[in-house]
């Protein structure tokens, strides 16, 4: 199969929702991921990465951008009350049209969430925004899209093939969990069913398309999973049923009922819920990581088969993280700074023709979501303007290079849907600092207390520490641009602090 012999492919796995529990190259997990492992065994790992916000489509505008959320606008979930963008806006900073311009064909391939490409919203004329509306060739699924189960394309692929999306129960599961919006289940139908296998292949499909062509390509694959509804054949669930899921150190957080943000997950019937019935929320959400993973298996041997794999940069990663029952019973994502949604998977195979290291190596420098943006457009040949985004190319990092590097990373949330809050996470050295414009300041010694479980912001042992944080994010927020800078000054540092 041809291809450009000057310029790598590049394909984006992502993932959505993917704590770092559920991919076992990250730590000891009862989680089997053997195809992120082997990409991290022929690439690189990096152990400190971070989203730019704990939540879908501002963190995958992030990636379409390079900027943070409060510069992009796409500021929360779209086509809710509260968020400030619905349909992501074209222009030629996006990605897509950045790499368009370097000869790259640019293909997409499951959940979008950056719009419905719908024309009006709430009364007001928008360009909508589909992947093919943003310079994307391959499927449009607008908006979330609720796992991909009620898509045309997806329906007709079950009818073409003889199946049917049918969801019950493992024998001898409690499901108990499931009330209250966590919900899962064992699909009746054989993995060539699943809604992951259908994108792997379309994603083969597009490899097949581009490298015929003597395409360069970057192709952006995004799994709806492991996010809920936690889906997977049953055999994919046997392999968890007997495993015994160790609880979360932080499940039993007495710091729950505190007054916080986090509040707004807490499962509404946590006080009734045992360890075992979170535990089998686990198993459901491990046997749904495990499809995953064997479909990026496949993306991976396809690649082998048809001559691109040392032609190809793979990068893995994932929009956000998972709570699944930590800090004293929380669900879903956002309203806190805990490192269950905060940290991300990161994972790149760069060839050694291509620019990569030529062997394993895991790096602990501070790595930010945005930081795909530089780093693809890197790989891919095109110019950087320094300080056009906020973000650095790992490149030299992928390369094995030791170079300066920042010392620290930050992480925002503005709400979710038609509620609003402002939060501003802040991780420098063992110490993570939150700020939440309705509540206290939290303040987390990462060093001494590794699951979060005791707020120091109010401990005068830490009042310098506390101090020199608050100074940062103002920092950041000036650096940036934030809108409430003033605001946090006032607040945290006091009178005329700017």
């Amino acid at each position: 199969m041809a291809t450009s012999a000057d310029r790598p492919n590049i394909l984006l796995i992502l993932t959505d929702q993917h704590r770092l529990s559920a991919v076992g190259c990250y730590g000891d997990t009862p989680c089997e991921t053997p195809n992120l492992d082997r990409l991290a065994a022929e690439g690189t790992l990096f152990t400190t990465a971070y989203t730019a916000c704990p939540v879908c489509s501002p963190a995958r505008a992030t990636i379409m951008t390079g900027q943070y959320p409060h510069r992009h606008g796409v500021c929360s979930n779209v086509h809710n009350l509260g968020c400030s963008t619905h349909e992501l806006p074209d222009g030629p900073h996006l990605l897509s049209r950045r790499l368009a311009e370097q000869g790259y064909r640019c293909g997409y391939s499951g959940k979008w969430h950056l719009g419905t490409g719908a024309q009006r919203v709430f009364g007001a004329a928008v360009e909508g925004a589909l992947p093919t509306t943003r310079g994307f060739e391959g499927q449009d699924f607008p908006g979330h899209g609720g796992g991909g189960f009620a898509f045309p394309e997806y329906r007709a692929y079950l009818e073409q093939g003889g199946w049917r999306h049918e969801v019950g129960q493992a024998p001898g599961a409690s499901y108990e969990a499931a009330c209250n919006g966590i919900v899962y289940g064992t699909l009746a139908g054989p993995t060539e069913s699943t809604v992951p296998h259908f994108l792997a292949s379309h994603t083969i499909e597009l490899i097949d398309r581009f490298g015929a062509a003597g395409d360069p390509f970057f192709i952006w694959h995004n799994f709806w999973g492991p996010h809920g509804p936690y889906y997977a054949p049953a055999e994919y669930f046997e392999r968890y049923r007997d495993v015994e899921i160790p609880e979360w150190p932080n499940h039993r957080w007495p710091g729950a009922v505190g007054n916080a943000p986090h509040q707004v997950k807490l499962h509404p019937r946590r006080e009734a819920l045992t360890w075992e019935d979170w535990a089998d929320a686990v198993r459901h959400y491990y046997a749904f990581t495990a499809l995953i993973d064997e479909e990026i298996g496949r993306l991976i041997d396809h690649l082998e088969a048809c001559g691109l794999i040392e032609n190809t940069v793979i990068l893995f990663s994932a929009d956000h993280g998972e709570t699944l029952g930590s800090h004293g019973g929380l669900t879903d994502k956002g309203w806190h700074h805990f490192e269950e949604t905060h940290r991300l998977p990161c994972i790149a195979r760069v060839p050694s023709r291509l620019g990569g290291s030529g062997q394993a190596q895991v790096r602990p420098e501070w790595v930010s979501q945005l930081d795909l943006y530089p780093t693809i457009l890197d790989l891919a040949g095109g110019q950087i303007v320094e300080g056009d985004v906020p973000g650095r190319s790992l490149a030299p990092l992928l390369r094995g290079e030791s170079v300066p590097w920042r010392d620290r990373v930050f992480t925002e949330f503005n709400g979710v849907n038609n509620l609003a809050t402002s939060m501003v996470t802040a991780r420098r050295g063992s110490l993570k600092y939150g700020w939440n414009c309705s509540c206290a300041d939290e303040l987390y010694d990462l060093e001494r207390d590794p699951w979060e479980l005791r707020n120091v912001a109010a401990e005068p042992e830490y009042g310098a520490e506390l101090l020199d944080m608050r100074r940062a994010v103002a920092e950041w927020m000036e650096q940036t641009g934030y809108p409430g800078l003033g605001m946090y000054a006032h607040s945290r540092l006091g009178a005329g602090a700017r």
